[in-house]
């Protein structure tokens, strides 16, 4: 079993990203609006990120924010040309609509690839601003070579962070697709069929032997901290039958961090080319 390294991707995907970036003036806010270690620990994760990528960069912590304060700070940084790259930190305090916050991001600075402009034009095949997390999974199947024409992918997550965009992005290149969730029933029987399995519920060890079909390749994106440590959804016991599969930690998180300075770097090429 090939066990991918995320972080060699990553590494590949970041470097073409700051070479793209030479001579531009990047600039990314993040906008926090719950102040838990889980959100200012991804929001400090983006901080170094973006530095890495010698862009400038500012996070702005609005606890306790309404949602018409949220929207006066998106409007002032969609007006500011100064700023390229928008993103909301998830996740959200418990007064704001995720949602409707990231539709009044202007669709070319939506980093996150969150606003229903970018999600729409996914379906008729234009990917440029994705969300970050499913388009990690694609960069990685791209350049491990899988195919996916013809393949059965079953993905089991239906967010529209993750599972309902990466659907589409599978279907844009021939795969067959099923969607799993938590009301799924028979869960194994659906992923048994899978060629490509992604799995992205931050549910520990909830993928086993019984649930993979022999030779799968099996993406893990899901993330639960117990004891200090970090597990993905994935089993031991399914691993042994896979025929590759992502680690966690170093798999497909890192790939979604570059896939995010990627984005970043092509929402700046988008605004330069309108301007």
């Amino acid at each position: 079993m090939k066990i991918i390294d995320g972080r060699k991707i990553a590494g590949e995907i970041e470097r073409n990203a700051r070479k793209r970036a030479e001579g531009k003036e990047i600039k990314i806010s993040t906008i926090v609006t719950k102040m838990i270690n889980e959100s200012i620990l991804f929001a400090r994760l983006k901080e170094k990120a973006f530095k890495r990528a010698g862009f400038d960069f500012e996070t702005i912590y609005m606890e306790d924010a309404s949602m018409e304060v949220l929207y006066e700070i998106i409007g002032e940084m969609n007006n500011d040309e100064s700023v390229t790259g928008i993103n909301i930190q998830l996740p959200v305090a418990e007064q704001i609509d995720y949602a409707m916050a990231v539709e009044r991001i202007a669709p070319e600075k939506d980093i996150e690839g969150m606003n229903p402009v970018n999600l729409g034009k996914i379906i008729h095949g234009e990917e440029k601003l994705v969300p970050c997390t499913a388009k990690a999974i694609i960069k990685i199947i791209e350049h491990e070579g899988i195919e996916l024409k013809g393949k059965n992918a079953v993905i089991v997550n239906h967010s529209s962070i993750i599972g309902k965009p990466l659907s589409i992005m599978l279907l844009n290149r021939n795969a067959t697709v099923s969607v799993c969730h938590v009301y799924t029933k028979k869960l194994e029987e659906i992923t048994k069929k899978a060629d490509i399995l992604v799995t992205a519920t931050g549910v520990r060890g909830l993928i086993k032997e019984k649930h993979v079909k022999k030779g799968a390749v099996i993406l893990d994106a899901g993330i639960k901290e117990e004891g200090g440590k970090v597990y993905g959804d994935v089993d031991e016991t399914a691993l042994k039958i896979a025929s590759a599969a992502t680690p966690v930690p170093g798999g497909v998180g890192p790939v979604t961090i570059a896939s995010m300075i990627e984005n970043a770097v092509i929402a700046h090429e988008i605004q330069s080319k309108s301007s």
